[in-house]
């Protein structure tokens, strides 16, 4: 099993063309999208007790099962945009925003925090370079205090980033306060 990463070792953070602010995972219409999702999904695996499903039906219990039971991301494995992603903000180098943010990732990691909960990732931060392609991705869960890239990785922070984040976020639109 390989170690964490360090927030200083990603270096696509601090070397951007702009970056954006995504929400996802949260409000009622989300809710309710997964409420029917879930009742699909024990559906299906209750006819699958009784009998064979077609292809189709296990192909749409594998999609609902991929997505009721991991750990959920901005972008999926093809880089697909989650479906309850919404984009909030984009800032580009010299705005005091960005400023702002390159401050608060620059924070040496010293005490880093350790719950035991698993991550639900309703924030994150998209870094592109000057062909608007993906650099990298911040994905952030402040519940738990979590962070993981667009490869997945765990990325160590100081567990002030978490609250410069958030009040940062915050001040951006992010809806973090309603997730308490």
């Amino acid at each position: 099993m390989s170690s964490n990463i360090d927030l200083s070792e990603l270096k696509e953070v601090f070397n951007f063309e702009y970056f954006e602010t995504y929400s996802l995972q949260r409000g009622s219409d989300y809710e309710k999208v997964i409420l029917e999702k879930e009742e699909l999904y024990n559906q299906l695996i209750n006819k699958s007790k009784l009998e064979n499903l077609s292809l189709e039906e296990n192909l749409e219990l594998e999609i609902l099962n991929s997505l009721l039971n991991n750990t959920q991301f901005l972008f999926d494995k093809n880089r697909k945009l989650h479906f309850s992603a919404e984009k909030l903000n984009r800032f580009y180098p010299h705005e005091n925003e960005s400023e702002e943010l390159i401050k608060i990732l620059q924070i040496k990691t010293e005490k880093i925090p350790s719950w035991m909960c698993g991550p639900v990732y309703r924030d994150a931060i998209v870094f592109y370079d000057r062909e608007n392609e993906i650099r990298e991705v911040l994905n952030i869960c402040f519940s738990c205090e979590f962070i993981q890239n667009l490869n997945q990785d765990f990325i160590d922070v100081d567990e002030s980033v978490y609250d410069g984040l958030k009040q940062l976020l915050l001040s951006f639109g992010h809806k973090i306060k309603a997730d308490e």
